[in-house]
């Protein structure tokens, strides 16, 4: 549903909400901002944004899992289950940095498979970060829409929603 350019998702049979809402402004302070207002608007309420020493965001009572980029952020919250959200321009610029990120076996070539490796990756590390899990720990299947923690020899689903030019992907566990 759509409030003020905010757009709120609901995961289906879990407790897990996420809003999206464009960034007003350029800088860390207009990131803040819509952070605080997505958050405002999921919860009802003004909430502290404490960060752990690895700088991963707390809200109390909630698992939560923010990312922010050119002119977006979203939020995804739960009770019950560990999440992890990434959202990415969509752009050429990728391709670049790929091989940073990539293992030999994710031979993906199409800028889109690349940027939803680099997106799935960023939400798995958010997930676990207390794992300090390296992208190469971390074996993406686009088709399957899969991602691997070779560390602990598991895997997630990874759902993904196209917003505008940019791509958001997220997982929880």
């Amino acid at each position: 549903m759509m409030h003020n350019n905010l757009e709120i998702l609901y995961v289906p049979t879990t407790d897990i909400v996420i809003g999206i809402l464009p960034i007003v402004g350029k800088g860390r302070e207009a990131e803040s901002f819509a952070v605080k207002s997505l958050l405002r608007k999921l919860l009802q309420a003004d909430v502290e944004i404490a960060h752990n020493e690895d700088g991963k965001p707390l809200v109390e009572g909630y698992n939560i899992s923010i990312s922010h980029t050119q002119g977006w952020a979203a939020v995804i919250l739960s009770k019950t289950y560990k999440v992890g959200i990434d959202i990415e321009y969509q752009s050429e610029r990728i391709q670049k940095i790929a091989k940073r990120f990539l293992r030999a076996d994710e031979p993906f070539t199409q800028t889109s498979d690349i940027l939803y490796a680099w997106c799935a990756k960023e939400s798995l590390y958010k997930l676990r970060s207390v794992l300090h899990l390296g992208y190469q720990e971390m074996k993406v299947d686009p088709q399957a829409a899969t991602i691997y923690d070779l560390r602990s020899n598991n895997s997630l689903s990874v759902s993904l929603r196209s917003v505008e030019e940019y791509l958001l992907t997220y997982v929880w566990e």
